[in-house]
C-alpha cells in the first residue's frame, strides 16, 4: 500500500509540471512562389497570350480608361493560365511599350501615342503639331485611340480642318489643314498649272532656261556633279632576278 501511494504521487507531480517543448504545428510550412519564368518563355503560346491582353487592354482603353488587374484580365480573355504562366505574363506587359503599369495599384492599362479621345483632342493636337513644326501624326496612331475614328476623320475633312497624306510606305499621315493661308486661285490657271510637265527636265535645263530670260539663279548656290576620281597608275618594281634557283650543269660560259 506504501509504494502504491508513492506511485501515485510521483505520477500527480509529473502531470502538473509545465512542459517546455512547445507543440509542433501541424499545417506545413508555406515556402515563397518562385515562377518558372524560363520554362514558360518556351512555350509558343506566350506571344499570343501577350497580344490577345494588349488588344484587349486597347478596347477596354477606348471604351472606359480603367486599369485592371492582370487576374482580371485573364479571366476577360478567358485564358487557363497556371501561376507560372500568369507571373510571365504580368511581366511581359510591364516592359510592353503599349502598356502602362500602376505600381501602387498593381494594375494594367493601355498607353496611346496621344492622350486623343475624341475629335476635340484631335483636332487640338493636330494644330499644336502645325503651329510648333513638328508636323503631322499616323493615323494607326488615332485608331488606336478612337473606336469609332473614322467618322471622325470624315467629320474634320468636311469641315476642311484635315488634310491626309499617303507615305511611301502607304501609312496615311493626317495634318492641320490651315484655310487662313490658303489663297483662291481660278480654275483657267490651275488647268495650265497641271499641263505643264516637268518629268524630262533637269536642273540644269531650269538653271539655263532661267539665265535666257534674264533671272540669275540664287548665290551660293552649286548643282552637285558626280566626279569621277581617277585611280593612280600602278608602278612597276623593279626586281633582281637571280639564277640561285638554276642547276650549275644547264649554265654555260660564253667568252
Amino acid at each position: 500500500l506504501q509504494q502504491h501511494a508513492a506511485f501515485k504521487r510521483q505520477a500527480a507531480a509529473a502531470n502538473s509540471t509545465p512542459s517546455s517543448s512547445k507543440p509542433r504545428s501541424s499545417e506545413p510550412s508555406k515556402k515563397r512562389f518562385k515562377p518558372d519564368l524560363k520554362a514558360v518563355s518556351q512555350n509558343p503560346n506566350t506571344f499570343k497570350w501577350l497580344k490577345l491582353s494588349v488588344d484587349k487592354l486597347k478596347k477596354r482603353y477606348q471604351k472606359e480608361r480603367k486599369p485592371i488587374s492582370v487576374e482580371d484580365l485573364i479571366k476577360a480573355i478567358r485564358l487557363d493560365l497556371d501561376p507560372h504562366e500568369k507571373s510571365w505574363l504580368a511581366n511581359a506587359l510591364k516592359e510592353n511599350i503599349k502598356v502602362e503599369y500602376d505600381r501602387e495599384k498593381d494594375k494594367f492599362a493601355f498607353k496611346p501615342a496621344y492622350p486623343i479621345h475624341n475629335k476635340v483632342d484631335l483636332l487640338t493636337i493636330l494644330r499644336d503639331h502645325y503651329e510648333t513644326g513638328m508636323g503631322g501624326i499616323l493615323e494607326a496612331d488615332v485608331k488606336e485611340c478612337i473606336m469609332k475614328h473614322d467618322e471622325v476623320l470624315e467629320e474634320l475633312k468636311s469641315e476642311g480642318l484635315l488634310r491626309a497624306v499617303t507615305r511611301s510606305d502607304k501609312q496615311s499621315v493626317l495634318f492641320y489643314r490651315d484655310t487662313s493661308i490658303e489663297t483662291p486661285m481660278e480654275t483657267q490657271f490651275q488647268e495650265l498649272w497641271n499641263s505643264v510637265s516637268v518629268r524630262e527636265i533637269t536642273e540644269q535645263d531650269i538653271e539655263n532656261y532661267l539665265k535666257r530670260v534674264g533671272i540669275s539663279t540664287m548665290e551660293g548656290f552649286n548643282s552637285k556633279k558626280k566626279t569621277t576620281k581617277k585611280k593612280p597608275a600602278k608602278r612597276r618594281r623593279n626586281i633582281r632576278m637571280l639564277n640561285s634557283h638554276l642547276d650549275s650543269k644547264m649554265l654555260k660560259e660564253f667568252d
